[in-house]
């Protein structure tokens, strides 16, 4: 805004002349409104940001000037005027005659007189400039977030590819419930962080994907949520002292198609969310209805609720209110997996009263009955023979105790130097390799198990996304990536064994 321009100390509404000399005296955009938000004078600036003559402009409410969704702005800047008698560059948007939006900061000054107050509104279009370059930092900062990704996501995956492994192992041999459902849980918490991991890697690359959506019951699967995150509504409050209600007023739908791993994971973080607005306690309320065409999800809390200026940047990347405990991609990511869905989530929220996400998916009709029970790797007539080379020790040992458990015999190797001595010693019907490994890479064990026998089945078990060139991929038959259920690799192994015999 101009420094050197002031408001006036009386009210310009008195003398019509004071008022012509406030006007030409402001180069940017100014009104003058009454109490009721009228518009009483206008200068030409003005007028042409509107879109409007001057005389259709006198007389007009200030809320046809703003977007329908900005009208709790509008109240809430009169609101804070009010109080301070005075508001700076406040962001905001206005609405054109012909419908356009413009993004303006506003500077929104009050003055008391005697037939009521007088609001004098200065309004400035944001700049071009400031928009690309707010676009230029959202681009680096994704560039950097798919880097960041990349660096830490192989790692990431062996460790989750130990911890799913060993769960599902631990199921296998398990007979006591309890703990059988304790382990369904760490099996479930491993396949979501595989598919955080893909998600924040492809969103920081600003990549699509096509991964295969299932039947979905989002009742059981919103059951599922809840169980998984009572540590944070119900254990954690408890120990601090406070209390944390968690109500379900689940209603019976019908199956969507979806990702079980994207939606558990953003309903677990809404839930989360709720707890941290709730700080002295509180009450949170998960809701699913259905109509002819839709699936409703609303996930309400009691807890501190946000300004309309927070409720605007929710889902913007790295936008977050909670400082350096988070790095403000929880919703964004979720909004885009939602997106993805077909759907669409909204949040209604005001300081102090509470916040309610309403998430609304398309369903899916005439959809199978999901199974209860994890399929079953296909049967096969005879145990293969498997090479199983990994530099991790631990995932060595894991992928060799799950291979055998399949019912097939598995030889391990550490590096790429001890795998091509075993495939010189003997042959294999399936080989199973990392790729980023010291020394000989897995790309070069694949071209060597080819090389050894054309019928061998390659399987390029790794924690890259999109790992090979074309000329490495001729090499492999089938790519997994970490972490991998044991059925998954089970059904791999067999697929292999197929194509093995066929060529026979």
């Amino acid at each position: 805004m101009p420094t050197s321009y002031r408001p006036p100390r009386e009210n310009p509404l008195n003398d019509p002349s004071q008022a012509a000399q406030l006007l030409a005296a402001c180069p940017d955009p100014l009104v003058l409104a009454d109490g009721r938000g009228m518009i009483q004078y206008a200068n030409g600036a003005a007028a042409q940001m509107a879109g409007y003559d001057y005389q259709e402009l006198l007389g007009l409410n200030l809320a046809r000037l703003v977007p329908r969704e900005m009208r709790r702005w509008l109240k809430q800047t009169a609101e804070q005027v009010d109080q301070l008698n005075k508001v700076s560059d406040r962001s905001g948007k206005i609405q054109r005659q012909d419908g356009t939006v413009l993004p303006v900061e506003v500077s929104v000054s009050k003055v008391d007189a005697d037939q009521g107050p007088v609001y004098m509104i200065i309004a400035r279009e944001t700049s071009d400039r400031v928009d690309l370059t707010q676009e230029a930092l959202h681009a680096e900062r994704l560039r950097a977030l798919g880097e960041i990704a990349s660096g830490v996501a192989h790692d990431f995956r062996n460790t989750l590819a130990a911890i799913l492994g060993r769960a599902q192992l631990l199921l296998m041999k398990c007979s006591d419930p309890e703990m059988h459902d304790a382990l369904q849980t760490i099996e479930k918490a491993a396949l979501d962080g595989g598919e955080t991991v893909k998600r924040i890697m492809r969103y920081g690359a600003r990549e699509g994907h096509d991964d295969e959506l299932v039947p979905i019951d989002l009742n059981e699967l919103l059951t599922e949520v809840i169980d998984a995150t009572r540590y944070r509504w119900s254990d954690e409050p408890q120990r601090e002292g406070k209390c944390i209600e968690l109500e379900k007023r689940l209603t019976p739908l019908p199956r969507i198609e979806g990702s079980p791993g994207e939606l558990r994971q953003f309903f677990s973080n809404l839930i989360g969310n709720a707890c941290d607005a709730m700080p002295d306690g509180g009450k949170i309320t998960v809701t699913t209805q259905s109509s002819p065409t839709t699936v409703t999800v609303t996930i309400a809390d009691t807890g501190q609720g946000m300004p309309l200026e927070v409720q605007e940047r929710i889902f913007d990347s790295f936008f977050t209110t909670k400082g350096r405990e988070s790095l403000g991609l929880g919703l964004a990511l979720g909004k885009k997996s939602v997106q993805r869905h077909g759907g669409q989530i909204t949040v209604n929220s005001s300081a102090g009263e509470g916040s309610i996400f309403t998430v609304t998916l398309p369903r899916t009709e005439q959809v199978a009955l999901l199974e209860s029970e994890t399929p079953a790797p296909p049967a096969t007539d005879h145990p293969a023979q498997v090479l199983v080379v990994d530099d991790e020790p631990m995932l060595c040992e894991l992928l060799r105790e799950s291979i055998v458990n399949l019912g097939h015999e598995a030889s391990v190797a550490s590096c790429g130097e001890e795998a091509f001595q075993l495939l010189n010693l003997n042959h294999f019907d399936v080989v199973i390799t990392d790729l980023g490994m010291p020394g000989i890479p897995g790309s070069r064990v694949a071209q060597a198990a080819k090389q050894a026998s054309r019928q061998t089945y390659v399987i390029l078990l790794t924690g890259w996304d999109d790992p090979l060139n074309p000329a490495q991929s001729r090499y492999v038959d089938r790519v997994l990536t970490k972490p991998t259920s044991v059925a998954d690799l089970g059904a791999a192994i067999a697929s292999g064994l197929t194509v093995v015999n066929a060529a026979v």
